[in-house]
């Protein structure tokens, strides 16, 4: 069984942003709590103790993944009304932690997010980072499946699948996702940033896990090309690239990115195991 570092906690005991944010629990150094703009509505509140619950219920190798992979809620934050205002978090490993060149030179220690391993290596190297091998690229999108390979599995819906939402370490190619507490049971609320539209599901419609599977394989494949203007990402896939050494990569990417109806998307499962297969 999974090991609850706390209870659930009173905001009361922490420094509060005015607008929400992260902040550094008092005496966990290896904890983080999440404040919300607002309190969460009942269906809300259900839904993250559901998922703090999940944590003890899955089995061993689905719980290992998540707990390595991900920043999965721990406990919910309360104010003196009970209403639920955030959620402990564990804080992401240092090895995602790296010193990043801005375009003036200088440099500052920040979490590296998943938005630079869509670039090419030239554009990496400016900033100070590696150049990334199709290899160690395909890694870190293992890492990325097999965290959404568990919700699939156990019926969650993510929706907002995109640059902001993982971090990535050049250090060994891991992957750590983060706003887990934002999953939803079978389908909710459509989230996403601007150039993350799933062409098939209207903005007005609720995300499932048929969006999902768009949006992590659209993730996937800018995060293996170094492109990000979805044309150019396309045309990558399909052809003149690395990937033409891994045809069943390819097609799969291909599948979930155009077929004609959202039910034909191949599963996140079916896309790790070929993610896992390629090396």
């Amino acid at each position: 069984m999974a090991q609850r570092p706390v209870d659930d906690m009173d905001i009361s005991l922490l420094a509060v942003p005015a607008r929400g944010g992260v902040v550094d629990v008092p005496g966990q150094e290896r904890l983080v709590a999440k404040i919300f703009r607002a309190p969460c509505g009942p269906g809300q509140s259900q839904h993250l103790r559901q998922l703090i619950g999940l944590l003890d219920l899955m089995g061993a190798p689905d719980r290992d993944i998540v707990t390595s992979g991900s920043c999965w809620p721990l406990a919910v934050l309360t104010n003196d009304d009970g209403a639920v205002v955030g959620c402990l978090l564990p804080k992401a490993p240092e090895k995602f932690l790296v010193d990043l060149t801005a375009p003036s030179g200088r440099s500052a220690v920040r979490y590296l997010e998943i938005d630079w391993l869509a670039n090419p290596d030239a554009a990496l190297e400016k900033r100070g980072l590696p150049a990334q091998s199709l290899r160690s690229r395909a890694a870190v999108c293992r890492g990325l499946a097999a965290v959404a390979a568990v919700l699939e599995r156990h019926g969650l819906v993510y929706s907002d699948w995109s640059y902001s939402n993982s971090f990535w370490s050049p250090e060994d190619s891991s992957a750590y996702v983060i706003d887990i507490d934002g999953c939803v049971p079978a389908s909710g609320p459509n989230v996403h940033q601007p150039g993350w539209e799933d062409p098939l599901t209207s903005s007005g419609e609720d995300a499932d896990t048929y969006v999902d599977r768009f949006r992590l394989a659209l993730l996937v494949a800018r995060c293996l090309t170094g492109h990000r203007r979805a044309e150019h990402v396309m045309s990558a896939v399909r052809g003149g690239t690395e990937l033409d050494a891994l045809p069943d990569l390819r097609d799969i990417l291909l599948r979930m990115l155009l077929s004609p109806e959202r039910q034909e998307r191949p599963s996140v499962q079916q896309l790790l195991g070929v993610l896992r297969s390629s090396w």
